[in-house]
């Protein structure tokens, strides 16, 4: 990985760096209820509503998501009760996360285009997950949470991390390896550690962890996140012929176009859905 790193990039300290990761500040702990309720094998779903409810803005969210057009809901969604049986536990978990860490607040810095891009890979995970034998839900929680180290990485230290988009790009295995040079570790390896520590299950770690290696290998969750990634930057980059073909050697699609056009609709539908600032 010699020469990834910038030669005006100042050091970073990747002791603290790990030691913020371990410690993601929270500043909802409704966040956390949420999350922890959920990782209960004995749960249900009106102990969840009932956890969800315990923070009017964060219900208000789950809502949202669940009268939304990616859910084909819109309007018909009244209580928090029927919202948790629409939008399903993974899915709100993910939203509980992404709460927990603040990174929902405009105030918190991100790398461009962030929210976007978790959305696309939360549409395209989601779109072909059928396709692999996985949950919906589970799939758009993977997809809309994979990069979330990309965003940790990037507040814990904007100067040097957009110094690495800036020479690779926002996202892919150059800017994970140069990622590694600077920080001790890639956005991939920092949103599985992460995760891990809130007790996501271990397959969602395990996928997300994969999303930037060479194949994913023959684990359904982990194709879904790698294929859905993949789908995510073809919606912004529909003739690279490079991502179509590995999005190929993986998933058997007859219609690949239309595969990234439905995922890049679903894109915008979550993002006009998800509790952003």
């Amino acid at each position: 990985m010699s020469g990834l790193r910038p030669p005006d990039a100042p050091p970073v300290d990747v002791l603290a760096l790990s030691d913020a990761l371990d410690r993601v500040s929270v500043e909802r702990p409704a966040a956390i209820q949420v999350m922890s309720v959920i990782d209960d094998p004995n749960t249900t779903a009106p102990k969840v509503a009932t956890a969800v409810e315990s923070d009017p803005a964060f219900a208000a969210q789950v809502m949202r998501l669940a009268n939304s057009a990616f859910y084909g809901m819109s309007g018909r969604v009244a209580n928090t009760g029927f919202a948790v049986t629409v939008v399903g536990f993974s899915a709100i978990r993910s939203l509980a996360a992404v709460s927990a860490t603040g990174l929902d607040r405009s105030d918190r810095p991100k790398p461009e285009g962030f929210w976007f891009h978790a959305a696309a890979a939360a549409a395209g995970c989601s779109t072909v997950a059928h396709r692999f034998g996985v949950p919906k839900g589970d799939a758009f929680a993977a997809g809309l949470l994979h990069d979330l180290g990309s965003a940790l990485l990037h507040g814990f230290d904007a100067a040097n991390h957009q110094r690495l988009i800036n020479r690779h790009g926002t996202d892919g295995i150059e800017l994970r390896d140069a990622e590694a040079e600077t920080f001790g570790m890639g956005h991939d390896a920092a949103t599985s550690r992460v995760l891990a520590a809130w007790r996501f299950p271990d397959s969602l770690v395990e996928a997300v962890d994969r999303h930037h290696a060479e194949h994913p290998g023959n684990d359904p969750f982990a194709q879904t996140v790698w294929v859905g990634d993949l789908l995510a930057r073809l919606v912004d980059n529909p003739d690279d012929d490079t991502m179509r073909a590995l999005v190929s050697s993986v998933l058997v699609e007859e219609d690949l176009d239309e595969t990234i056009e439905t995922t890049g609709r679903r894109a915008h539908e979550i993002m006009a859905s998800l509790p952003i600032g």
